[in-house]
């Protein structure tokens, strides 16, 4: 499984403190699957100052300390960040990450509660320029939990959708999970990564796609695993999440 939003770089945002911590969460998400790992620290946020040489720079380090380990895993250079106004000029100049560093797919973050006026407007932008923005966390916001034709909208637009683990887990309560499930029953999952933190979520993916397998059968949950975030690294579009079904006893257990 290859995992795209995840906080693995030591001493830069709120991942881990030193490398002993990150070399830890690395080998935690091998033993669980994971065979890559992009690394995406918060870029432009207001509170950490991260610049593209310290992303690579921390990749470089983190990689060779893995291998040095015999630890069997990728790690690529990327970013979550925030929507700023020259957001499109930054990515122009190479200020900001995009996943895997192949300057196509931006990992952008939103507010948990809303969906700020004039995003639309500048996902066009981001569009325009040949971007495509994978909203992180996306069923962790109220908006869409409240109003997911608001999802369905970006990815008509041509735009892509990332929930978490441990919304699926429903270990962030019933309105991400419910908001989860949905997206992934409307077609408009496209990736599901752990965006680990140490002591807060863990680096795991495979508890996360057995809920995707009992939802939408086997075929989706490898293309939301490993298919769709292959195709992201190697620059690729990610085909529509056509053809996605429900499982109807599980449906009813869950009250849905």
């Amino acid at each position: 499984m290859i995992d795209v939003h995840t906080h693995i770089l030591p001493g830069l945002d709120d991942g881990p403190a030193d490398m002993d911590g990150a070399l830890a969460i690395c080998e935690e998400a091998v033993r669980d699957g994971v065979e890559t790992m992009v690394a995406t620290p918060h870029m432009f946020d207001g509170v950490y100052n991260v610049s593209r040489d310290a992303v690579l720079a921390g990749v470089a380090e983190l990689q060779e300390r893995l291998d040095e380990k015999g630890i069997r895993l990728k790690v690529l250079p990327g970013g979550e960040t925030h929507i700023t106004i020259d957001l499109p000029d930054l990515l122009e100049r190479g200020e900001a990450m995009t996943l895997g560093d192949y300057g196509k797919y931006v990992l952008l973050e939103l507010p948990h509660d809303l969906v700020p006026p004039g995003t639309d407007e500048f996902l066009n932008a981001l569009r325009r320029r040949g971007y495509r923005a994978v909203i992180a966390h996306a069923a962790r916001n109220h908006e869409f939990q409240y109003h997911p034709e608001r999802v369905r909208e970006i990815v008509q637009a041509g735009h892509y959708v990332q929930v978490t683990t441990t919304t699926l887990t429903g270990k962030l309560g019933s309105g991400p999970y419910r908001c989860a499930v949905t997206l992934i029953e409307n077609g408009h999952c496209h990736l599901v990564a752990s965006d680990c933190h140490p002591g807060i979520r863990p680096p795991g993916l495979s508890e996360a796609r057995k809920k995707v397998e009992e939802i939408a059968g086997m075929e989706v949950a490898d293309r939301i695993f490993v298919w769709n975030p292959r195709a992201i690294l190697d620059g690729r579009n990610i085909l529509p999440m056509t053809g996605t079904s429900w499982n109807t006893k599980l449906r009813k257990s869950q009250g849905f």
